[in-house]
């Protein structure tokens, strides 16, 4: 019984050690939450539990390099969070054109702005782009940041994967985030489709690198949505910062150029037009990039075959459409949508819900050059006769009426239609649309009519309305 013993104590300890290891070293997934000052939400609380995240990175301000001064160019709230609880990491972006932003005195008002954010704080991140002639004063500053704070971490360049960058940076962090995407300028597209954020085939040779990287590291990826204005010569313009699905799906002076690829889309404008509140003229052109569904699961399982310790979404979608993937989507990559059209609260209310944890993508163009039909989706209800009498939008973009719409279909007012068209551009994960009140002819009621949604994924086969 004693050899027994002897043998088992020792494996036992080995066996503890290695869950333990395994435990603190279990890949993890995060979020970057930048310009925000309303704390986290309880459904948001709710899902990033579920989905097993423990930390999020979340930007606490701007400094700005002026002389040999930092000055807060922007301050947002850090929210508080109990024990037990999501860590909440903060960030501070550091902007500056001055040629030593590091320099003795630069560095000590550096370190006063910051000194009141590390305070009681166990971690700390900064995000700054370091010039490559810069990345060894940046290390040097790096150092004395570090003698502020237990734990530090910075936002990294893509093109750091190199050894020599590495080296200079051992013992003045932590943790390195390289932002894998942007990896290089807006080119001139004429002719051709901008780079997307997301290159599956691209990430994976910067992955290789990155594997051998001896500082613990964590891939941050891109989650978000963008537009660029291009002028006709294809330079880019800018990015536009507040726009809507609907503004680019159902816009008529858009024409797509070509069907969307690896989340990219190119629009060129064909009259005078906005897109919100910005102004997009005649021939000006329109790039939409997010990440591909399929292209971010991909990268995703290379990232968790390299030696990260995790990755880090930037940033944490909340409802506006720059946002991109819904935080549901994020934490469900392999689900696709489920459409079903339900009686809302009230009898004479629609409510189309997305049962699922995918969302429905935005539609901006298909590949079989249907013009308009061939952007956006499309909820049609058929009857027999010409039963509607009123059929308000609500919170579909748009509806429009149709007489006989399987033999010579035209545009009816919604009295004379015997089919229903509710355009909308998109449907996140376990949301819904509900349309207006809907009028009935006296006697008619919804039993008497069916449903299907056009250009959503599946065959689109007529069905009942559900209870």
């Amino acid at each position: 019984m004693r050899g027994w013993f002897v043998v088992r104590i020792p494996i036992a300890l080995v066996l503890g050690a290695a869950l333990f290891c395994s435990s603190a070293n279990a890949f993890e997934s995060a979020f970057w939450v930048w310009q925000r000052n309303e704390p986290l939400s309880d459904p948001e609380r709710a899902e990033l539990s579920a989905q097993g995240v423990r930390t999020i990175y979340w930007q606490v301000g701007e400094l700005e390099n002026v002389g040999e001064t930092w000055r807060w160019k922007a301050r947002f709230a850090l929210p508080r969070t109990g024990s037990g609880e999501l860590r909440c990491v903060p960030v501070v972006r550091l902007e500056s054109r001055e040629r030593s932003p590091f320099a003795t005195r630069s560095l000590e008002a550096l370190l006063s702005a910051l000194s009141p954010v590390t305070k009681g704080a166990d971690e700390l991140q900064i995000d700054y782009d370091a010039p490559d002639r810069l990345v060894g004063e940046y290390a040097g500053a790096l150092k004395k940041i570090h003698a502020l704070v237990p734990k530090l971490g910075i936002t990294a360049l893509p093109g750091w994967s190199r050894s020599a960058v590495w080296r200079v940076l051992e013992g003045s962090v932590d943790e390195l985030l390289p932002m894998l995407y942007d990896f290089e300028p807006d080119p001139v597209i004429e002719g051709a489709a901008p780079l997307p954020l997301l290159d599956p085939e691209k990430l994976e040779r910067s992955l290789a690198a990155w594997s051998q990287c001896q500082i613990a590291w964590r891939a941050g990826l891109p989650s978000f949505a963008r537009v660029t204005l291009f002028d006709p010569s294809g330079k880019s313009r800018g990015h536009i910062r507040e726009w809507s699905w609907d503004a680019l799906g159902f816009n008529k002076s858009l024409g797509t150029l070509r069907p969307t690829g690896l989340g990219v889309t190119v629009f060129k404008a064909s009259a005078a037009t906005r897109v919100t509140n910005t102004p997009v003229k005649v021939d000006q052109l329109l790039a939409v990039r997010w990440p591909d569904r399929a292209g971010l699961a991909r990268v995703i399982d290379q990232v968790k075959k390299t030696n990260a310790r995790g990755l880090v979404f930037f940033r944490l979608p909340d409802s506006t459409a720059p946002s991109g993937w819904s935080l549901r989507q994020l934490g469900h990559l392999d689900a696709t949508p489920r459409l079903v059209l339900r009686k809302a609260g009230t009898p004479a209310q629609l409510e189309l819900v997305n049962e699922s944890d995918a969302d429905l993508e935005p539609r901006l163009s298909g590949a079989e050059g249907k013009g308009e039909l061939d952007r956006g989706y499309a909820l049609e209800l058929d009857a027999s006769a010409a039963v509607f009498r009123d059929a308000p939008e609500g919170d579909f973009w748009r509806v429009v009426g149709q007489g006989d719409p399987e033999n010579a279909p035209r545009s009816v007012a919604v009295p004379l239609a015997t089919r229903l068209t509710f355009w909308f551009s998109h449907l996140r994960a376990r949301q819904s649309l509900r349309t207006g009140m809907i009028q009935l002819a006296p006697g008619a009621n919804f039993d008497q009519i069916r449903y299907r949604v056009r250009n959503a994924p599946g065959d689109p086969v007529w069905k009942n309305i559900d209870e």
